[in-house]
């Protein structure tokens, strides 16, 4: 018992320097480490029902166009909220990236097409958050949907998609529960902002849009769970080796994207996952998932590969989020060095649409708008790796600037291991 009191009193969470993690005060994995608990958090994907997802054939043609084809084969699968809580404990919003004893690491358009294959190129994905003058929302929707809804239908300016689910069967129920639940992290309970209409108003020209950045900017929980499945193969279920959806439906179709290989979820408590989190070495994170089979993917996966490695800002109407391709040059073969202070906008995490008269997201994010409308002048390169895959100094920068333990139990298990 002495010995076990001597580690935790000895043991340090971090950060040792506060000048990166500088909302470590505030941040859940601290409630972790004091209490055993994290405040509790609520992930809701509106998608209870998507399993039993029957699209009509005649939609295929559309969401291929649209550019959500590879969602549609991938969105029945079931989520894993240990895993993904346990996930979320070692995500900084400072640097928007997971930290890991061996350095940062996070989802990046690579993933987002290899997975889910969405479009990675095209316009930025931004619409006005209000009706147009003199239009009301009741009139709008009802003119996509072919009937007008009730007004116990809304909720201010958002549309309960239990009301899109009511209608008979409709060329868009599932594009509107695609935007709902499967592509977009849903904080509202089965509610979509009517904003979304815009896009649907006009199916042809969706595929025009960069859905591959818009879906990573405000967290897709579908793609961290396939990215971390890929990542972390200890956590992973067993990849079948027969196909994963009906035959008899898809047999005659494009292949699906990499993450429709997976239909088993295994369960495993949140503290578990915390104790794992901490015994994570270089070896047990795979870097580069997909280097042997990139050449077996649609070209629908691969159709944005020009833009994986993307410098700048990603855009979703009113969220804006860096891709930093720099702070995890491992993920794609390249050296990793010491990156440069990332820019932080407390203004930008806490904006939401609640409560928002009509206002031009175009005009407040222009800079933004214009960095991704010059994209190709961003490409980030640098050195592949041929020996060591960091520069010497990395970890020595690395360490004292992290969280090593989320909790007390995972610092103990951790040191009892280097002892023993």
């Amino acid at each position: 018992m002495i010995l076990l009191y001597t580690i935790l009193r000895e043991s340090d969470q971090g950060p040792r320097d506060p000048s990166l993690l500088h909302l470590q005060a505030t941040h859940r994995s601290r409630s972790v480490w004091r209490t055993g608990a994290a405040p509790s958090q609520y992930f809701r994907r509106r998608d209870a029902n998507q399993s039993d997802l029957n699209i009509d054939v005649r939609l295929i043609p559309i969401l291929q166009a649209a550019g959500f084809y590879g969602v549609a084969r991938v969105s029945t699968l079931q989520l894993d909220w240990s895993l993904l809580g346990a996930l979320v404990e070692r995500w900084r919003p400072e640097t928007h990236s997971f930290h890991l004893p061996m350095g940062e690491c996070t989802i990046t358009l690579q993933d987002v097409g290899v997975l889910l294959g969405l479009p990675i190129d095209g316009e930025p994905v931004m619409c006005p958050v209000g009706p147009p003058p003199g239009q009301r929302w009741e009139t709008i929707v009802g003119e996509v949907f072919g009937q007008i809804p009730p007004p116990e239908a809304f909720n201010n300016s958002r549309l309960r998609l239990t009301w899109v689910e009511g209608l008979t069967p409709a060329r868009l129920r599932d594009d509107a529960g695609l935007f709902g639940g499967s592509l977009f992290t849903d904080h509202s309970g089965g509610l979509i902002h009517s904003s979304w209409v815009h896009f649907v108003r006009d199916l042809e020209a969706l595929g025009g849009y960069a859905w591959g950045p818009a879906v990573l900017a405000p967290g897709c929980l579908l793609l961290l769970q396939l990215w971390a499945w890929e990542r972390l193969p200890t956590l992973a279920p067993v990849r079948t080796t027969v196909p994963l959806e009906d035959v008899a439906f898809w047999g005659h179709q494009l292949p699906g994207p990499h993450g429709a290989r997976y239909i088993v979820v295994v369960f495993l408590l949140v503290c578990t996952f915390q104790v794992v989190n901490c015994l994570f070495k270089l070896t047990n994170f795979i870097w580069e998932p997909y280097a042997g089979i990139l050449d077996t993917l649609p070209d629908y996966c691969l159709a944005g590969r020009h833009l994986w490695r993307f410098r700048g800002p990603m855009i979703c109407v009113y969220i804006v989020e860096p891709h930093q391709p720099d702070r995890v040059a491992r993920q794609f073969g390249m050296i990793q060095r010491i990156p440069d202070q990332p820019h932080y906008s407390h203004e930008h995490h806490v904006m939401t649409l609640r409560g928002q008269k009509v206002l031009d997201y175009a005009v407040v994010h222009q800079p933004s708008m214009t960095h991704w409308q010059h994209r190709l002048e961003h490409i980030w390169i640098d050195d592949v790796i041929d020996g060591h895959a960091t520069v010497p100094e990395y970890m020595d920068w690395y360490l004292p600037r992290t969280v090593r333990f989320i909790s007390q139990l995972g610092a103990l298990h951790t040191h009892l291991v280097s002892i023993f």
